[in-house]
Order: C-alpha cells, then structure tokens, then sequence
C-alpha cells in the first residue's frame, strides 16, 4: 500500500513538474554579459519608384524568398527585384481566369516557386520565379476569412478570425484565430488551435458594428515545419509544430511594461454614425510589437525604446532560452514609423523595410545590421 502511495506521489509530483514547466519564464537578464549594446543599421541599397516598369501606391506585405529576390504586394502588383534590387517581374495579372488575380491575401515560397492566395475567387496559384505558371486550384471549403500561412508536408495552413455575435452595447472582446489545415487532394479541413486577439466591437444607433483590432497575431516561420507565434498584449511566444500539430515551447521573459503615450488617439480607420471610431485607450503598448528569425534565432522586437539606443531586440534560441539583447539603432524617420505597421524584414544581417521620405513617396531600403556582435 505504502508503495502504491510513493508511485501516486512520484507520477503526482512528475505531472505537476511537467505543468509547471509548459512556459519557460526566463530571467529579466539575458545570458550574455554583453547585452544591451547598440547595433547600428547602414543602409546599402535603396528601390525607389522611377516611373519606369512598376509604382509605389500602397506597398506592403515584404518579403524576401530564398535566393534573395526582394517580393513586394502592391496596388494591383505582385513585384519581383532581384537581390541589387533591379525589376524583373510583376506576377499580377488582374482577373478571374487561369493565373489571374483580385487581391492578393498572402504568398509564400518553396525553393524557387511561389505560393499565392488570391480571393475572389478563393484559390492558390503557384507560379516559378520567371512567371509561368504552375498549378492553381480553388478552394471550395472553409471560413471566408481564411488568410494562407504556410505549407507543409502537402498540407497548406490558414488563419481564420471567429467574430463573436456581439449586441448591444460597444465592447472589448476576444476573437479566436484559428489555425486550419486544408488537404486539398482530399479536401479536408481541420481546425487545429485557436490563438485569442482582442478586438473593439463598436456598435451603432441603427445595429451597424465595426469591428477594430487592439492588437494582432505575429507569426514567423522556420525551417518549414514550425511557427513562432505571438497573440496576446503581454510577453509570451509560442512555438507550433506543424508535424505534430500542437504547440510544443511557450517561452516569456520578466518584462517591465511600457505605457503607452499620454494624449494618443488610436483610429481603426471605420466610421460608426457618422463619425470615426476611436479605439479605447490601452495603459500599456503590446510588449511584442514583432518577430524575426536571423541566424538559427528568434529575434524579438519589444516596446521598450530609447532616445539614444532605439528598440530593444531579444533574442532567443529555438529552445526558449534567453540569450542575449541588443538595441537596434533605426534611423530618425524611419524611428517614426516602426510600431503598428511592422513594414519590415530581417534575413541573416540584413534589415529590409518599406519607408516614406518627407514628401511622402514610397521608397523600400535594405540596411546592414552592423556591430551586433561587439
């Protein structure tokens, strides 16, 4: 009997370990003794809109695939530059047709193909590198609002928002995100996790309702099989393995919250009677504003910053270890512009981002991310 009380204990003790080990709460500190050092970013290439083959409207959505082509979304335009930035291919052709699209949602790459995920009609367009197309199919099933991810496997993955049913009064909410995963040779769909953002539901006189992020989900992928994902306003990263379909590392570090700016107004860019929608004032900025992976590490940008030093990167290995910190010194216009829209890239050393010059215009600029190991 004693024996059988020990080996309760023990597996009770075990579980509980296991428990409280499901988010790794790593120190204040990183381990490196030379953190909080300054990297500067020099600027080694600019593309600019020149009036020749393409234009600069809304650009957004950068990316940068495997062999270094630089890959932008804008208005009617999938571009392609090569890795000095020369123009080489615009992969939009408007319309509903084989290869033809409406809006462009996400795109990935596999080796030197991409992926696109167009709506209206929903479907997937895979093309190579110099255009011609490779395959396309629709997508019959699903939520509306699915918005492409990542491919694994032959398994595509989706998120979707679940917008509650709200009535009456305005209100904060929590819609769920949730990952799917589509098996378009068998057209199967599961849904796999949800991961909760918060939402401001603003409703009108007439029953009218707008509904307004507060904060938004930031996902990274590596190494194909894997996701890096952050979904709520304080610290903590989840790890999702795609292989395994389940979340297998959450990680977070003690964080002193920054409070966000006194007197700031937050527009949703909506109209509810007549008048815009003004988001409710948050005491604290998300502690996450983005993630990255450059060399073998997770590189998150918080929401601490500095007059002199810029923003705080943290830095992770893929075991949700804390290693190291760094400031990342951003120039002065561009340090005007680094929350909220998260109009940039990293790739090895190198820092990709879409800016605007003082008149406005468009221009994407690549930046070397110098002395980082100093």
């Amino acid at each position: 009997m004693k024996r059988l009380i020990l080996l309760y204990l023990s597996f009770f003790i075990f579980n509980s370990f296991i428990l409280a080990q499901e988010i790794i709460n790593n120190p204040e500190k990183p381990l490196n003794k030379n953190a909080g050092r300054v990297a500067e970013l020099r600027e080694v290439m600019q593309i600019k809109d020149v009036g020749g083959d393409f234009y600069f409207k809304y650009p957004r959505n950068l990316k940068i695939a495997p062999n270094g082509s630089i890959f932008i979304v804008d208005d009617e335009q999938l571009l392609q530059f090569d890795r000095r930035g020369k123009f080489v291919h615009n992969f939009f052709k408007k319309g509903q047709g084989p290869g033809e699209m409406f809006f462009i949602w996400n795109y990935s790459f596999d080796k030197n193909n991409i992926i696109i995920h167009n709506s209206n009609p929903p479907k997937i367009i895979w093309f190579d590198f110099n255009g011609s197309i490779i395959k396309e199919f629709r997508i019959y099933k699903g939520p509306a609002s699915l918005k492409f991810l990542a491919l694994y496997n032959n398994m595509y993955y989706f998120l979707s928002s679940d917008f509650p049913d709200i009535k009456g009064q305005s209100a904060v909410v929590d819609v769920p995100q949730i990952l799917i995963s589509i098996n378009f040779d068998e057209q199967e769909i599961k849904n796999l996790k949800s991961f909760s953002t918060k939402t401001y539901v603003k409703v009108g006189k007439q029953g009218g309702r707008v509904f307004c992020p507060i904060n938004s989900l930031t996902a990274v992928t590596f190494q194909k099989k894997f996701i890096f994902i952050s979904h709520t306003q304080e610290y903590l990263i989840k790890l999702y393995d795609l292989e395994k379909n389940q979340v297998t590392l959450q990680f977070r570090r003690q964080y002193k919250r920054i409070k966000t700016p006194r007197g700031e107004e937050k527009k949703c860019g909506a109209m509810v009677d007549g008048k815009p929608v003004i988001l409710p004032r948050q005491i604290y900025m998300d502690d996450i504003q983005n993630l990255f992976v450059s060399n073998g590490q997770l590189w998150v940008m918080t929401s601490k910053t500095d007059n002199e030093k810029r923003v705080l990167i943290d830095v992770f290995n893929f075991e949700g270890q804390y290693i190291d910190n760094f400031y990342l010194k951003f120039p002065e216009n561009f340090a005007r512009e680094i929350y909220g829209h998260k109009p940039m890239v990293v790739t090895g050393y190198f820092l990709y981002s879409i800016e605007q010059d003082e008149e406005g215009t468009y221009v994407i600029r690549k930046y070397k991310i110098e002395d980082i190991n100093n």
